[in-house]
């Protein structure tokens, strides 16, 4: 039975993060909400190629996904945008109070879902990350797509420096040999 639930859950969760977005995410509006989709995406597959020798985290194969890149890409090309699609829709622009709720929200939901992943064995931790990294990366990362949403050179800025000081504090090799 876990075994089963190992293999289908990745697909599972991205079925459901996909129908949510295919019923409930602004379509009409996608032409606004492409580019921040395209900064996560980017953002995204830019730390997996940083980190590919020196993971924070791993997805673990399975039937389904046989290898960490497919299943990150997996995770780029459906989970995420439909995330993006799904925040940006919902969010709420006037008073700050409703802003954090929102956000905090969002990132009880992905940490929720994140630990089943990782009680289940598809994702396991390495150098340092843990779940309460998640969290905070979730806290940092919602705000920023929503900045990417009005104001992308300053995200992209953020996401800049935010990717600098993870590699100074995780440790991550750059440019050094294996």
């Amino acid at each position: 039975m876990l075994t089963a639930i190992r293999t289908y859950m990745p697909l599972i969760f991205s079925i459901l993060f996909l129908t949510a977005a295919w019923r409930f995410g602004d379509w009409r509006n996608l032409r606004k909400y492409y580019p921040s989709i395209l900064f996560l995406t980017l953002v995204s597959l830019v730390v997996l190629h940083l980190t590919d020798n020196y993971p924070l985290w791993k997805f673990h194969s399975s039937f389904l996904f046989p290898n960490r890149t497919i299943q990150e890409l997996r995770l780029d090309f459906f989970v995420l945008p439909s995330i993006c699609l799904l925040f940006l829709t919902f969010y709420r622009y006037k008073r700050i109070i409703q802003q954090f709720f929102y956000i905090t929200f969002w990132v009880v939901l992905l940490s929720i879902l994140e630990a089943l992943l990782v009680k289940a064995s598809i994702i396991t931790y390495h150098n340092g990350w843990n779940i309460w990294w998640s969290v905070v990366f979730w806290f940092v990362t919602l705000p920023v797509i929503r900045l990417h949403h009005t104001r992308p050179i300053w995200a992209w800025l953020a996401a800049l420096i935010l990717t600098i000081l993870s590699i100074v504090y995780f440790d991550v090799p750059i440019g050094k040999p294996d």
